[in-house]
């Protein structure tokens, strides 16, 4: 489960992650690396409002997608 306190350069790791977080305007990776501190922080710095919502949103996210069939 991801947290608030996940840090970001293990988040990239996990197949969906990215794409979620792109598609909600928040990019995990700089100009030169992977954010290089928690998820927190990064969405603190991004202006994501709710945070906490972010997060619940992106493992109700992970979790359909570890439920569809492979190739879809």
């Amino acid at each position: 489960m991801i947290t608030l306190d996940s840090k970001v350069e293990d988040l990239v790791k996990i197949p969906g992650v990215l794409t979620y977080c792109i598609t909600q305007g928040v990019s995990l990776i700089t100009c030169s690396d992977v954010f290089p501190d928690t998820l927190a922080k990064l969405l603190e710095i991004k202006k994501v409002k709710e945070p906490g919502t972010f997060v619940a949103r992106l493992n109700d996210y992970l979790q359909n997608l570890q439920k569809q069939p492979p190739g879809k």
